[in-house]
C-alpha cells in the first residue's frame, strides 16, 4: 500500500494512496474518477481502509490518513474535537487536485466526514457513512472502558462486537493488526470528541448528499441511529449491506465499493 507522510499542522500525518506514485512532498495523483477521502474510526487508522481502497481504485482515486495519535501519524493523543480533525483534515487536502470529492467516514470518521461538508471549507460532492454512526449512538460504556484502560486499571480487550454472524476468522485478523497500532489515550479522545459532537451538532441545514450505509445485520439501537440520521438530513439517504454488520469496509469491501460507486455516479447525473 502506498503511503507518505505529510506535515500537516506540526504533525507528520502517514498517508495511504492507490494510482501513481509522485514525488516525495507531493500529493497522490487523484485524477482518476471521483476522488475519495476515507475517515478512519475511533482507535483505528487509515489502513484499515487497505482492501476498499484496493476495490476503490479500479474507478476512482482513494486516499486516507492516520489522524493525529492514532496508527503511525505523530503525537500521542488524539485531537480534542470533531471540528480539530475537520481542519485537519482540510488542511491536509485543501491544496490538493481533488475531482469530484466525495468524503466516506466510518463511525467517529462519519462525523469528521459530516462536518466538512458542513464547514464547506473544501468542495464535498457527497459523503458516505458507514458503522455506527448517528447523534444518538450511545457512547457512554466504550468511554468508560477505554477510561479504565487508559488508566492502567482493565485490560485491552479486542473488540469482537459490530460483525456479521459468519464473518470469517481472517477479518478479525485483520481488524486487530490495525487496531493495536493506536494508544488507548488516543482512542479515549477520539470517542470523547465525537460524543461532545453528537451534543452539539445541528446536522439540518447540511445540503450536501449523505448516504449511510447499514450492514444488514447491524444490531437494532445502531441501525435506528443511522436511519435516524438520514432522516435528519436534508439530503440524507440509507442503502442496505448485505452479509455485513457494522464493519462493512472490512467485512464485505467489494459491495461496499459497489454502493460507493453507485453513489458517485447518482451524483454525476444529479448535475
Amino acid at each position: 500500500m502506498p503511503d507518505k507522510y505529510f506535515e500537516v499542522d506540526d504533525v507528520a500525518t502517514l498517508v495511504h494512496h492507490r494510482g501513481k506514485s509522485t514525488l516525495p512532498g507531493e500529493p497522490p495523483d487523484l485524477t482518476n474518477g471521483c476522488s475519495l477521502l476515507l475517515l478512519h474510526d475511533a482507535g483505528s487508522n487509515g489502513n484499515s481502509f487497505r482492501d476498499l481502497m484496493d476495490c476503490l481504485a479500479l474507478n476512482h482515486s482513494p486516499v486516507s490518513f492516520d489522524e493525529p495519535g492514532h496508527g503511525r501519524s505523530g503525537e500521542l493523543d488524539s485531537l480534542a474535537s470533531v471540528e480539530a480533525m475537520a481542519v485537519h483534515a482540510e488542511n491536509l487536502v485543501g491544496n490538493w487536485e481533488l475531482n469530484n470529492l466525495i468524503v466516506v467516514g466510518e463511525g467517529k470518521g462519519a462525523a469528521v466526514a459530516i462536518e466538512l461538508a458542513s464547514r464547506a471549507i473544501i468542495n464535498v460532492s457527497g459523503v458516505v457513512c458507514i458503522g455506527a454512526v448517528g447523534q444518538s449512538v450511545d457512547l457512554s460504556q466504550e468511554i468508560s472502558e477505554l477510561a479504565l484502560i487508559a488508566s492502567g486499571k482493565a485490560r485491552r480487550q479486542f473488540d469482537s462486537t459490530g460483525y456479521a454472524s459468519d464473518t470469517d476468522e481472517s477479518v478479525f485478523r485483520k481488524a486487530f493488526a490495525e487496531w493495536v497500532k493506536t494508544d488507548p489515550r488516543a482512542a479515549l479522545g477520539a470517542r470523547r470528541a465525537q460524543a461532545k459532537w453528537n451534543t452539539d451538532a445541528d446536522v439540518s441545514h447540511i445540503k450536501t448528499p449523505v448516504l449511510v450505509v447499514i450492514g444488514e445485520e447491524t444490531e437494532d439501537h445502531y441501525r435506528d441511529s443511522s436511519e435516524q440520521l438520514a432522516d435528519e438530513l436534508p439530503r440524507g439517504a440509507t442503502r442496505g449491506l448485505d452479509g455485513a454488520a457494522r464493519r462493512g469496509a472490512i467485512e464485505k469491501p467489494a459491495e461496499l465499493n459497489f454502493i460507493i460507486d453507485t453513489f458517485s455516479n447518482e451524483l454525476e447525473v444529479a448535475k
